[in-house]
């Protein structure tokens, strides 16, 4: 189990790495979406971590990094100074940065502010704009009452295709979304729920491979149309016939189709 100490709290992450060591790798780091943590990635690590240096981290207050105190600030620039004091810690220079919905809006943030820390994207079912039938599921009273894993509960099949995962992974996953305190879910989704990427998707510099469910209701497809579009060096993959939640239900093709963009993007980089 690993920490490591930034600004006012201590990341707890997880380095993977099968590489061969007569060379030195490159480094993906997952990001997980809300109200998760890193054992959520635990599918991807052994697919992706015999060529990167694979690295897991707890965002704030979720796993087991530090749960900051109600009414502490939680914003998104805190979120991408989270991420650029933990890659200096790390004395990573440029990552390639893989997350699943909000964890992709840190990613897109960080390339924004910092891009050349950023040698890619990619993105699983992650809105540009949270939709408002979306962010109307989220009920803060709720959540304060019964914890996260009743909105876990509650929203299953909006964020899952539930006969594309094992009931077994169903109950795991809403038992670990429920361990997220409920002023840190209620925090993360509000600052969530204010942004708004459209207007500045046409300066993210770093090549970008979007991966969705066409049947999103999360990240519908319009806003992946337009994601394709406005990022100059974007690859729109959409999984016909799924919905959100595709790192989950389908891990195998999401890193299939990452290698071979990663490897597409190395080769016209050289």
């Amino acid at each position: 189990m690993a920490f490591a100490r930034i600004g006012d709290i201590d990341i707890h992450y997880d380095i993977s790495d099968f590489t061969d060591p007569w060379r030195e790798s490159e480094v993906v780091l997952l990001h997980h979406g809300f109200a998760r943590n890193i054992d959520f990635w635990r599918p991807w690590v052994p697919l992706l971590a015999r060529k990167y240096r694979v690295i897991r981290m707890d965002s704030r207050g979720c796993g087991k990094t530090t749960v900051p105190a109600p009414g502490a600030p939680y914003t998104l620039d805190l979120m991408v100074s989270d991420a650029m004091g933990f890659l200096d810690h790390l004395n990573i220079e440029k990552v390639h940065w893989a997350a699943e919905a909000s964890g992709g809006i840190v990613g897109m943030a960080l390339a924004l502010a910092h891009p050349e820390r950023v040698a890619s994207l990619t993105l699983c079912n992650t809105p540009v704009q949270l939709p408002k039938a979306t962010n109307d599921l989220f009920v803060e009273e709720e959540v304060e009452k019964f914890g996260v894993g009743y909105w876990a509960r509650k929203t299953l099949r909006t964020r899952i295709d539930v006969e594309k995962v094992s009931p077994e992974w169903i109950e795991w996953s809403i038992a670990e979304n429920d361990k997220t305190p409920r002023h840190i879910a209620i925090a993360q989704h509000a600052e969530m729920a204010r942004g708004n990427f459209f207007p500045h998707l046409h300066r993210i510099k770093a090549p970008v491979l979007v991966m969705s469910g066409s049947n999103s209701q999360t990240a519908p497809i319009d806003q992946m149309n337009q994601m394709k579009q406005s990022i100059p060096h974007a690859k729109l993959v959409l999984f016909d016939g799924y919905g959100q939640g595709i790192a989950f239900m389908a891990p195998e093709r999401c890193v299939s189709e990452m290698l071979a963009f990663l490897k597409e993007t190395t080769r016209l980089a050289s």
